[in-house]
């Protein structure tokens, strides 16, 4: 074992033998790239490898001998650093990846990364520690300027869908304010319609702009909140007629996915709200959003009075629904009858996406 005494048989070790013992030990050391102390029990310096000197630019004679916490301008004298090699000694612990931060008098400011285990004799005792030392100055200032630069464009990002979302509010404002003055009921509804859309996405950005990423959101917030808005914009004051039910898994989504599925629940609430319910009719609305076999399935309910020709597929909702389930690589199904109407949006899994696309799914 490194720095053990070697012990010759049938006799005793001689002067000789701790000078071959000791010059041994140190050509070992010197081997090491990076810069090696061994310290004795009382955490004086014993030997120091060739790569310390030159790293600190120091000598034998300021080093060898005196203790650790005496090198230099005390640098060393660090209190969680004593604890931390005294417990190697009474308790048999080891040191990893202990980063030290000073001035150094020689090479000025340096981050070290120290690691540090017992050497013992074969009786069990210590013999002596290795501390070995690696300068981790340039790493560890990459790695904090790379930090530094995450963080001011996380800001910047978060700062650009703030007003993102902002505009989008205006437009949707301003569109609706526009649909308003019409006079014609159809023109009115096409404006209140793309004034929902924009809505839509505007609530999505909103969402973004109070979470910590702007890659992805949570499916709950963002869809709940969507689905209770489209529904307080047509209910009445005090007599609300349309229940809303709500059943949405905590899923974060992506942000390509998110806007088209965003979009899509827009579509499919508004069109319930629009044309399930005539007149005063009483009725309710169910969103869920939950996983099924790995698959992400998206369900919009109504008990409604069931499909007519203004739900039918060939109008601009249907078509965007479809153009939208496209875009995430979706099956879509419908099912419809005088119990309502219940439109499920599949996300298909990866190996059902790539079987499908050899023509052997669904």
């Amino acid at each position: 074992m490194l720095l053990q005494r070697v012990i010759f048989p049938h006799r005793k070790p001689t002067t000789v033998d701790f000078e071959r013992e000791h010059s041994l030990a140190q050509a070992i050391v010197d081997t090491v790239r990076e810069p090696l102390l061994v310290l004795d029990q009382s955490l004086r310096v014993v030997a120091a490898s060739r790569s310390f000197y030159l790293t600190f630019r120091v000598n034998r004679q300021e080093t060898q001998g005196r203790l650790l916490y005496a090198l230099g301008n005390g640098q060393w004298d660090i209190p969680k650093l004593r604890a931390t090699l005294e417990a190697i000694v009474f308790s048999r612990t080891t040191i990893e990846g202990f980063e030290v931060d000073q001035f150094f008098p020689s090479i000025g400011r340096r981050v070290m990364m120290l690691n540090a285990r017992a050497v013992y004799r074969p009786n069990g005792g210590i013999q002596q520690i290795l501390l070995a030392i690696e300068d981790v100055t340039e790493r560890v200032g990459l790695e904090r300027e790379h930090a530094v630069a995450h963080q001011r464009i996380a800001m910047l990002m978060q700062e650009l869908t703030h007003r993102v979302k902002n505009s989008l509010q205006s437009i949707a404002a301003m569109v609706m304010i526009e649909a308003r003055s019409q006079s014609n009921s159809e023109g009115k509804a096409a404006l209140g319609r793309v004034s929902h859309r924009i809505a839509a996405l505007g609530q999505l950005y909103s969402k973004l702009s109070y979470s910590d990423t702007v890659d992805a959101v949570d499916a709950a917030t963002y869809l709940e909140d969507l689905c209770r808005d489209l529904v307080a914009s047509v209910q009445n004051v005090g007599t609300p007629s349309i229940v809303l039910k709500t059943d949405i898994a905590r899923e974060l989504l992506p942000i390509g996915q998110a806007i088209p599925m965003g979009l899509i629940v827009n579509e499919l609430v508004t069109n319930a709200l629009e044309h399930a319910f005539p007149g005063e009719t009483k009725g309710t609305i169910a969103v869920t959003l939950k996983r099924v076999a790995g698959e992400l399935h998206l369900t919009v309910t109504d008990d409604g009075q069931g499909v007519d020709t203004r739900r039918a597929n060939s109008g601009l909702g249907g078509r965007l629904v479809k153009g939208f389930a496209q875009q995430l690589d979706a099956h879509l199904e419908r099912e419809s009858g005088n119990q309502g109407t219940t439109i499920r949006l599949i996300l298909l899994r990866e190996e059902r996406l790539q079987a499908r696309a050899c023509g052997m799914g669904r």
